[in-house]
């Protein structure tokens, strides 16, 4: 890659950057190109040069935000998992990831939350049921190696996780005390390995 290349990479990635943190801030509908651009110094024309509109930006920031979260569970493998140990050890690094990548992003979180739907709702949708089919992928290895129940319907449970999920990570990142953010994992974990019947 040319030098000329690498800094056109730079720019559009720092205008990306800039628009998560005004889409974030003011939602998609309030913000303007003249706030994304007034963020970075830019003008207007130089915004152009990268992105088409405010709606290509906010697309483009949706998909980064997507892939964030997608990695986090991508880190793992689904049927890796032998023992119910090795299988909780997942869990738990995959429900504590998103809690860190909200840590160390905080307008990841909230953008996804509050601006997705709005920017592109069927793309979000795509990825809310990608998300979904890789929670089943886990359920079914569970299920399998007998760390679930048999009778589990996984289809409709990965979808009831994934909401828990993703709202759960929310309202975690949104409290101040990281004990408290870390309680959310510990309260993640014991609900989907003991349940809440007394």
């Amino acid at each position: 890659m040319s030098s000329a290349e690498a800094r056109k990479t730079e720019r559009r990635d720092e205008i990306l950057a800039a628009a998560l943190r005004v889409f974030a801030e003011k939602g998609y509908h309030d913000a303007g190109i003249a706030d994304i651009a007034g963020v970075l110094g830019l003008g207007h024309g130089t915004f152009y040069r990268y992105y088409k509109n405010k709606h290509d930006i906010a697309v483009a920031v949706l998909d980064h935000v997507i892939v964030r979260f997608a990695a986090v569970g991508l880190r793992e493998d689904p049927e890796s998992s032998d023992t119910l140990e090795a299988y909780r050890a997942q869990t738990a690094r995959i429900l504590s990831g998103m809690i860190e990548l909200g840590e160390s992003d905080p307008d990841l979180v909230r953008f996804f939350q509050m601006q997705g739907f709005v920017v592109d709702a069927a793309r979000l949708s795509r990825a809310m049921d990608a998300f979904t089919l890789f929670v089943a992928r886990f359920l079914t290895n569970g299920r399998s190696k007998g760390f679930l129940r048999a009778d589990l319907d996984v289809i409709p449970t990965s979808e009831a996780l994934v909401a828990l999920m993703f709202e759960g990570a929310r309202r975690a990142l949104g409290r101040k005390d990281p004990a408290q953010r870390r309680a959310w994992v510990d309260a993640g974990m014991r609900l989907m390995f003991d349940g809440i019947v007394r």
